[in-house]
């Protein structure tokens, strides 16, 4: 099983205090995780508007963790952007709605068959696409 890790648990990565139970689960399955670009530019957004007094370290880390973890990177492809337009559809089908990262997120893990692994379980129900939180 492979899983696409959403925004929320890889900035829990960046703190002095990582979660004992996420820090367990990356350690065993490391092998098997994957980022979407969506997440780096989530990061990066938010570093762009740190204090001044965190932007060095947070720099720090978003470059370690995007050298690390380029190979393991799903980028925002024609494909991607497709299945993106198939979730939008069967979205509006259900009178449901998700919010841009979190729908492209999604739609990059259900044309991978990643499961995604999160702590926002219910932001991802609309999309029907396999969901864990290594943090329940």
């Amino acid at each position: 099983m492979s899983f696409l890790v959403d925004t929320d648990l890889l900035s829990m990565l960046e703190r002095k205090q990582v979660p004992p139970k996420l820090a367990a689960w990356v350690q065993n399955n490391e092998a098997d995780i994957f980022l979407s670009i969506v997440s780096f530019a989530e990061l990066q957004f938010g570093l762009d508007r740190a204090p001044v007094t965190h932007k060095a370290s947070l720099g720090a880390w978003l470059a370690d963790i995007r050298r690390r973890l380029a190979p393991a990177t799903e980028e925002l492809t024609e494909l991607v952007f497709v299945r993106w337009k198939e979730l939008l559809a069967d979205l509006k089908i259900k009178n449901r709605t998700m919010t841009c990262e979190d729908s492209l997120i999604a739609a990059t893990a259900l044309l991978h068959g990643h499961t995604i692994a999160t702590h926002n379980k219910r932001h991802f129900e609309p999309a029907g696409v396999a969901v864990i939180d290594p943090l329940a």
